[in-house]
């Protein structure tokens, strides 16, 4: 049996919008913890504050601690 074109379920679509909306609205927000000294082993991908140095940094996928600069 074929299948008839539908017409377009308009409720259905802002229904999505809105839940997908809702979603990230409410998501899990990501912090950055906040440290006096830096880690001694992070891993790659890590991220802290360093409240000391007031400095953000990272590690990156090659394995360098890198800081974060804002301009």
């Amino acid at each position: 049996m074929g299948y008839i074109n539908q017409p377009f379920d308009l409720r259905a679509y802002f229904d999505d919008i809105l839940s997908r909306i809702r979603k990230l609205e409410t998501a899990t927000r990501f912090t950055v913890p906040i440290v006096t000294t830096d880690p001694t082993n992070p891993r790659n991908g890590d991220m802290w504050y360093n409240s000391t140095s007031s400095q953000l940094k990272f590690k990156n996928s090659a394995g360098t601690i890198q800081v974060v600069t804002l301009t």
